[in-house]
């Protein structure tokens, strides 16, 4: 029988491997948005710091270009 060492194999590659981005609902509304804005124009997942009813839940901030 052969002597076999995955770690030869596919150990030293993944470490180098990114995770895996996961999407929300709020993170593919923002792309949706980013797409159709200006050029320079930014949108952000963010959570509510104001104090209102969403406080601390995700909302969509829209940054303006710096010029």
């Amino acid at each position: 029988m052969t002597d076999v060492r995955m770690d030869d194999f596919l150990l030293g590659e993944l470490a180098d491997i990114d995770s895996p981005v996961i999407s929300t609902p709020m993170q593919r509304a923002a792309g949706q948005l980013a797409r159709v804005l200006p050029p320079g124009w930014r949108v952000e997942v963010a959570e509510a710091t104001y104090p209102t009813v969403r406080q601390g839940q995700p909302v969509l901030r829209l940054m303006m270009p710096e010029d």
